[in-house]
């Protein structure tokens, strides 16, 4: 069997750039999540003590979020994203034979980005979309690593794309959320390197605490747009399943590569919340300078945080080849994943581009 890993790794975010400014004269109490009353609860102690510090600031730790503008789409941002992995990669369009498109949420309901993005970059070969909420990267990945490993496909290219600020109708949660564009190819890697393990696990428990409305939006082609709607207790939902997801698919994926946390170089994970990255250090027990934390720059990106998180963490060098990266992501109403690399020559794509403020004051 060939050894399977990530070859070239892209970002591209949208032009908008919303700082704390936009929300000045709109100042709201803690947001989300109510405060722990003490943290003595021996249960979610790790959770609530890293949480402790953001409890008084109204944006949680967010400084600034990415979000369309100049009519951007979910397709343009993910055609951008791919075409910046295939150019680090030096590949043309026709030399990929399968696309992995995940989107929250695509502009036309019901039919996802895959298609279209595989069309725009002249992609010859198959094309379709995976569902798995805020795992929705991590699945891909993982579907595509088993595609490649099994000789059906040579060269997948994932694209991820994160449109929070049109699926999110409330104000205040929009402090907490960004949009943008991500995208990896997965193919044959030198031996030893590459995925070395990985679990996942249903995430049946958090059913209900998400729905999504379909109503109007005359500026879109269809006219109509998801909108997402969390229950009044997905916060706390996040809160006391969070450890338990965390250490039960890394403990997996661990024991799959044969390995111990200790031999755990760099972390990219879903930084959920600007606390995420200390609370899973702690959980698992390693030096929390490890653990990629952008939140306080994107806030969260949904789907598209883990590749993010990784993309930063190789831009700035923390990863070097041969090392060992966990990556880790949960998808409300989906699956929590895990999985286990070792670093290989990755080429990446160039940093974002500079951003327009659209602040309203």
């Amino acid at each position: 069997m060939h050894s399977v890993g990530i070859t070239a790794l892209a970002v591209h975010l949208p032009e908008g750039l919303r700082t704390n400014s936009w929300w000045d004269n709109k100042p709201i109490p803690y947001y989300g999540m109510t405060p722990p009353p003490t943290l003595t609860n021996k249960k979610h102690y790790a959770y609530d003590k890293a949480m402790e510090p953001y409890i008084t600031d109204p944006f949680l730790g967010s400084i600034e979020r990415r979000v369309v503008y100049n009519h951007e789409t979910s397709v343009s941002l993910g055609v951008k994203a791919a075409a910046k992995a295939l150019q680090a990669a030096n590949l043309s369009a026709n030399e990929i034979d399968g696309l992995i498109a995940v989107s929250m949420y695509p502009d036309r309901l019901g039919f996802g980005d895959a298609a279209l993005i595989a069309e725009k970059l002249g992609i010859g070969g198959g094309a379709f979309n995976i569902e798995a909420s805020c795992n929705g990267a991590m699945s891909a990945l993982l579907t595509a690593c088993g595609l490649v490993k099994s000789g059906i496909k040579s060269k997948v290219l994932v694209v991820t794309t994160t449109l929070f600020s049109r699926i999110i109708d409330d104000d205040k949660a929009l402090r907490f959320v960004s949009d943008l564009s991500t995208a990896f190819i997965i193919g044959t890697v030198e031996n030893g390197f590459g995925l070395l393990g990985s679990d996942s696990l249903h995430l049946g428990q958090t059913s209900g605490n998400w729905s999504i409305d379909i109503i109007e939006d005359q500026s879109l082609p269809i006219n109509q747009r998801m909108r997402l709607r969390p229950s009044r207790l997905y916060a706390q939902v996040i809160r006391t399943t969070a450890e338990q997801y965390l250490t039960h698919t890394v403990k997996g994926a661990l024991c799959q590569a044969k390995l111990s946390i200790g031999e755990i170089d760099c972390v990219a994970l879903s930084t959920t919340t600007a606390w995420h990255a200390e609370f899973s250090a702690n959980v698992l027990g390693i030096d929390k300078t490890r653990v990629i934390n952008t939140y306080p720059q994107i806030a969260y990106a949904g789907l598209s945080t883990v590749p993010f998180n990784l993309y930063t963490a190789a831009s700035q060098q923390m990863i070097k080849p041969g090392e060992i990266i966990l990556l880790y992501g949960y998808g409300g109403q989906t699956e929590a994943s895990a999985a286990i690399f070792r670093w290989n020559n990755i080429s990446l794509g160039p940093p974002p581009d500079d951003a327009t403020i659209i602040n309203q004051n």
